[in-house]
């Protein structure tokens, strides 16, 4: 096993809450946006189970690196979303018993098509699919990485605030894993490197959005992320995963987010023109 997975394992561990003053958050409490944000991340953390399932049925999750990693990243990401609903019916907002199998039916296209086709294109390209996997992996854990270090910043909850640097902490290291290992894979092959490009540009969306509503995600982005804060998140992404071998220069946020902006735009002038017409 190679020296990086050896570090990786010997400081995983689920996230520690049994110091967190759980009276004193009950105190202060969840504001409405703390508890959507909430809700939402750990809806997405508790879906990691399903990832794992469809991993393993790619070739790539055999790789003795990948395995180990997956592994502990599947087990710390349990745990996110296990104490994130902890701490929404500490203060008053528990969770469905349920819940995992409500989200799980709320999947939209894109999440089928990944679901789907996710296997079998491994298993085409069986060499440069990794370089793929690894490079959704690294933006789908920068920009959760940065929404917990937002989140932290604005609470009042003593709890989350504590809570969420811990989860950051292990958000961090999932990126650098990924980041590294993408950046490896894609230097090594040019297939690679238009196998990546193409599949981000066609699939990708922001964490969540292959289960969550537009509306919802568009919400979460707004809370965390207001403003001239939301344009530095869409930059930082897009510049961070352009210094990717074969990534140069992609705007993966900026153009999902231009695409929900005029989408919107179109929405809002339909049901302008049919009241209207209903004048």
């Amino acid at each position: 096993m190679n020296s990086d997975i050896e570090r990786y394992i010997a400081v995983s561990a689920k996230v520690e809450t049994k110091d967190l003053d759980w009276d004193e958050a009950r105190r202060v409490g969840l504001t409405d946006d703390e508890q959507f944000v909430l809700t939402y991340f750990s809806d997405i953390e508790s879906q990691t189970i399903r990832y794992m399932r469809m991993l393993l049925q790619m070739k790539i999750a055999f790789k003795p690196a990948v395995a180990a990693f997956l592994t502990t990243w599947s087990y710390e990401e349990f745990f996110h979303g296990y104490e994130l609903a902890n701490l929404l019916a500490a203060c008053g907002h528990p969770l469905e018993e349920d819940r995992l199998e409500r989200v799980k039916k709320k999947a939209r296209l894109n999440e089928w098509l990944e679901e789907i086709f996710g296997p079998l294109l491994s298993r085409i390209f069986y060499h440069q699919f990794p370089a793929v996997y690894l490079s959704f992996g690294a933006i789908q854990e920068l920009t959760t990485l940065k929404g917990y270090e937002h989140l932290r910043h604005f609470t009042r909850n003593p709890a989350l605030k504590v809570l969420c640097e811990r989860i950051a902490k292990q958000e961090r290291r999932h990126f650098a894993w990924y980041f590294n290992h993408a950046r490896e894979l894609l230097s090594e092959s040019l297939c690679a490197r238009i196998l990546a490009r193409r599949l981000l540009e066609f699939n990708w969306v922001p964490v969540g959005a292959g289960v969550k509503s537009p509306d919802e995600v568009k919400r979460l982005f707004s809370i965390l992320f207001p403003a001239e804060l939301g344009r530095r998140l869409v930059r930082e992404v897009d510049e961070k995963m352009g210094t990717l071998p074969g990534l140069e220069g992609i705007k993966l946020m900026t153009n999902y987010f231009e695409k929900a902006k005029r989408q919107r735009e179109k929405t809002e002038q339909t049901e302008i023109t049919e009241q209207t017409e209903i004048l």
